[in-house]
């Protein structure tokens, strides 16, 4: 199936996000739907992109040869993130479904850039180890 391949399945999503915008947009302009719920729509949708995605972070199998830590502390890692980038996710489309339109986007954005760092912080932090393990491991 054409979705099982992570470069194909991350390019339909990026078009059903893009089809969407312009199918939104066309509404819009035809005073069918109003700009509120046009941006509202549309980061209902971006959270839920997260959501998804948080959600397969855990479940991706990667070589072992590839694995930055242990395969126990990178699964308990990917276990960490997913759960972080679900609660940011979850955060960012509430933002948009219950937050006044005017303050939405700030507090989506407060809900998940957290998320976001802190993955970026536990990815950067297993680089860096798994960098000085080969670094070590060449030199003696």
């Amino acid at each position: 199936m054409m979705l099982h391949h992570p470069i194909r399945r991350a390019l339909s999503v990026a078009a059903l996000y893009l089809s969407t915008a312009v199918v939104l947009n066309a509404l819009r302009q035809r005073d069918v739907v109003g700009a509120e719920t046009a941006a509202r729509l549309m980061g209902v949708l971006l959270g839920l992109v997260v959501l998804v995605s948080a959600n397969a972070i855990p479940k991706r199998l990667v070589p072992l040869a590839r694995l930055s830590c242990d395969p126990i502390r990178e699964q308990t890692l990917r276990r960490f993130s997913g759960w972080v980038l679900a609660l940011g996710g979850l955060g960012y489309t509430l933002a948009y479904v219950l937050a006044p339109i005017a303050i939405a986007s700030r507090l989506a954005t407060c809900a998940l850039a957290p998320a976001v760092l802190v993955v970026a912080a536990i990815a950067t932090r297993c680089a860096w180890r798994h960098r000085g393990a080969r670094r070590s491991g060449a030199q003696g």
